[in-house]
């Protein structure tokens, strides 16, 4: 090999070397892994007992405290377990990976300017850590100390478990307990009377226990045991929408309540609410009896648990099975019609439009209308059972079903809307107590003329 070609491979083994230094080494102002130790010691149980997370400028001071956190700062309340949990164990599973940059001039573009979210970890008062909680990535997250340039990327520490105002961190729970171990529901609505439910403690044995009426001031036979059951469940996990902590009594409502109601576990531990005012459409003033705080929940809540003595009555529209239901007429203004089956008839053309007469009928749009009648049952009771509030003065809509057993009928007239339209009133049988009924499951029946021909 000449001395050229020699010198020629030396040269172009120096590059590659020269190179691959280059592509290893890191960027000005950073720092490979491994080139300084773990910034702040490792944090285990009983190392820490206190976290204050910054955020927006407020801070919010978490303790731990026995097998619970209580927020100290600003306010005395209990915190979420769930969430203080989480960010307790996160400080503990906190690893530290590589120095992805020391450059302060980059802080801002990794969200770790003074300012961003902030989390000083404690035990008493001493100062254990003071973290700088930038962005996430790829499973990792970007951390700054305190009074450090250094921007680490460590693992087993989430942004989520921390990027929370102090409204985040408290416990939304108004109530909560297994709703298998409630005994007795009492319920005292300011207007409309007062009962009392139970049921025996369960056995061993056989089904479990079913609710029975120990007193009421109304007449609620025949009993809605599913009723009972549902208020149970749903202030077994009775959850706040929001807090409301400067609320006037009056403005509430909850000096004189709409409703209370008062629910007794098996072990001897009771929870009364208050119910008070709505405010505006979507939320209503609660509280527990023996605790100043004020909450809003929502008003899908509110419907489940708020019920007044009569509303324990079974709301039975109709209970027809599909297979005796031999006619269907739904009247009103425009698109009326008539379906018919003759007893006992069942083929592909049992169904028959006899109004308008001679229009042949859809027999799945026909035999979905005949299944709907098993076991249907209204929201609840109308407060007003006046014509004028309920409309039915003049009926929108009546629908009668015949059946082929004798003594199976249904005859009802659908009046206006309630205040949310999302329902109508209903007088079912001509029964004087108006029943407020889904708009979606009248749809069901008193569906367009063109929806029941057959195409």
């Amino acid at each position: 090999m000449n001395r050229k070609a020699l010198i020629a491979g030396a040269i172009f083994a120096g590059l590659v070397l020269v190179t691959i230094g280059l592509l290893r080494a890191p960027e000005k102002g950073t720092r490979p892994a491994g080139e300084r130790p773990r910034p702040i010691p490792k944090l285990k149980t009983g190392d820490f007992d206190t976290l204050e997370v910054t955020k927006g400028g407020a801070t919010t001071v978490i303790k731990k405290q026995g097998d619970g956190y209580q927020i100290v700062k600003p306010i005395d309340y209990a915190a979420d377990k769930d969430s203080a949990k989480s960010a307790f164990e996160a400080i503990e599973k906190l690893d530290f990976h590589d120095i992805v940059s020391d450059q302060k001039s980059r802080h801002s573009e990794f969200e770790l300017a003074d300012g961003g979210l902030r989390v000083a970890v404690k035990k008493g008062d001493k100062l254990l850590a003071d973290l700088h909680v930038g962005k996430a990535a790829n499973d990792e997250t970007l951390l700054r100390l305190e009074g450090k340039d250094d921007v680490w990327a460590a693992t087993g520490f989430f942004k989520y478990q921390f990027d929370k105002e102090m409204l985040g961190w408290r416990d939304k729970h108004i109530a909560r307990f297994e709703d298998r171990d409630v005994e007795k529901i009492e319920v005292t609505h300011k207007t409309r009377g007062r009962i009392v439910i139970s049921r025996p403690a369960p056995t061993d044995a056989g089904a479990a226990p079913e609710w029975r009426v120990v007193e009421s001031s109304v007449k609620v036979e025949p009993f809605d045991k599913r009723m009972a059951t549902d208020v149970a469940t749903t202030f077994s996990t009775l959850l706040a929408s929001e807090f409301v902590d400067d609320a006037k009594p009056g403005e509430t409502g909850l000096d004189s309540p709409e409703n209370t109601i008062t629910v007794s576990l098996r072990n001897g531990k009771q929870y009364r609410v208050l119910i008070g005012k709505k405010k505006g459409a979507d939320d209503t003033y609660i509280k527990m009896a023996d605790k100043p705080q004020v909450f809003l929940i929502k008003k899908y809540t509110i419907e489940q648990l708020s019920k007044r003595p009569m509303d324990f009555r079974d709301k039975a529209v109709c209970n027809l099975t599909a297979g005796e239901v031999t006619e269907v007429t739904v009247a009103r203004d425009k698109d009326s019609f008539v379906l018919t089956r003759p007893p006992g008839k069942t083929g592909d053309d049992a169904w028959k439009l006899t109004k308008p007469a001679g229009t042949p009928a859809d027999i799945s749009k026909a035999n979905a209308i005949a299944g709907f009648f098993l076991d249907w049952k209204a929201q609840g009771y109308a407060e007003d059972n006046s014509p004028k509030t309920t409309g039915l003065a003049k009926p929108a809509i009546t629908i009668s079903v015949k059946s082929n057993v004798k003594g199976h009928a249904c005859a009802l007239k659908v009046g206006g809307e309630t205040a949310d339209k999302s329902n109508y009133y209903v007088m079912a049988n001509n029964q004087p107590d108006i029943f407020v009924v889904g708009k979606w499951a009248i749809d069901r029946i008193a569906v367009k003329l063109d929806e029941v021909k057959r195409k």
